[in-house]
């Protein structure tokens, strides 16, 4: 994929993330398992407070890349599945000019 090719759809990815945060700002599950994460947040923070700085850090600094590789997962994830879709429509003609909508 190109760079110019990236820089779109990275940009219609952030045009549909709108719709997917409204989206979770209705779901139930979704609000209940924020919930929980603040609660286990919370304590989480007391333990480590009983270690040192720089194993808090070393800590924070594993997480903090977890979550930035998990983005880049989910991102790539979101990609294939836009090609996906895209080669399956296109599998069924919907791109051709005779297709009627």
């Amino acid at each position: 994929m190109t760079n110019s090719e990236r820089i779109i759809l990275n940009g219609l990815i952030d045009s549909r993330l709108e719709i997917a945060w409204k989206r979770l700002d209705e779901n139930t599950a979704y609000q209940e398992q924020c919930r929980e994460q603040e609660k286990s947040g919370e304590r989480a923070e007391e333990l480590l407070h009983k270690l040192t700085k720089d194993e808090r850090i070393a800590i924070r600094r594993h997480y903090e890349g977890e979550t930035a590789k998990t983005s880049f997962e989910l991102n790539e994830a979101y990609i294939q599945g836009l090609r996906d879709c895209v080669k399956t429509l296109a599998f069924l003609g919907a791109f051709s000019a005779e297709a009627s909508l």
